[in-house]
């Protein structure tokens, strides 16, 4: 298969939102491998793995013992499998993404998923939200691969495209995020980037207009700037 567009979407803000679920997972999964309580406090999550996430909430409460941060992150993986029609009923599917996916897909596509989620919680969500028909999840790179840096996951993703007899081209592999981190991790991978405003920002992020992405856009509402940037 050549001349085909690879997209590597991230999930949380890009796809979809999912009312704060995740952090009450990982909050419950704390509490009940610590015994102790969480105390909500505002953390730079975004773009990040599961893993650096655990890290970051235990050690916020003085933990830093690896036995506690595998089992904290196997307690998040119970978590999701226990929330699935809570899940259902508050995940929102952001404007235009089912269009987009739809659209990319009539256009040959290869769409999979690149995401700091555990493999656990991305396919509870994506189920969660109705996505999926189009995308190749078993491509799909995950905070539960075997890698210490998010950077590593663009990189893992297009191994898995390529051991399917794809020939991956970057300047037609495409990123689509919402975060800074989503674009450090195409720009590692020697890939393009698109970045949408539609995460969860804080006044202390940078404006992602200043990043340099390859296409910028305030949501998905309308697929055509995107496709006519990927033709």
């Amino acid at each position: 298969m050549h001349d085909t567009n690879v997209v590597l979407w991230d999930i949380d803000g890009t796809l979809l939102r999912s009312a704060g679920m995740g952090v009450r997972v990982f909050a419950s999964a704390v509490e009940r491998v610590t015994g102790s309580t969480w105390t909500p406090q505002w953390l730079d999550l975004g773009g990040r793995t599961d893993p650096d996430i655990a890290l970051m909430m235990l050690g916020s409460m003085g933990i830093d013992d690896p036995r506690v941060t595998l089992a904290t992150l196997d307690a998040v993986v119970a978590g999701y499998g226990a929330v699935t029609d809570e899940l259902a009923a508050l995940v929102t599917v952001l404007p235009g993404v089912h269009e987009t996916i739809d659209a990319l897909a009539d256009r040959g596509a290869l769409q999979t998923i690149v995401t700091g989620n555990l493999r656990a919680g991305a396919d509870a969500k994506l189920v969660a939200a109705g996505l999926g028909q189009h995308l190749r999840l078993d491509l799909g790179a995950y905070g539960s691969d075997p890698h210490t840096a998010r950077v590593d996951l663009v990189r893992l993703a297009i191994e898995r495209v390529v051991a399917t007899g794809v020939a991956v081209d970057p300047d037609r592999t495409w990123v689509i995020g919402d975060t800074p981190r989503d674009l450090e991790c195409a720009r590692a991978a020697g890939v393009r980037c698109a970045l949408v405003r539609t995460g969860v920002r804080s006044d202390a992020d940078p404006d992602l207009g200043s990043l340099g992405a390859d296409l910028l856009l305030d949501d998905l509402t309308d697929p055509a700037p995107l496709l006519n940037a990927m033709a």
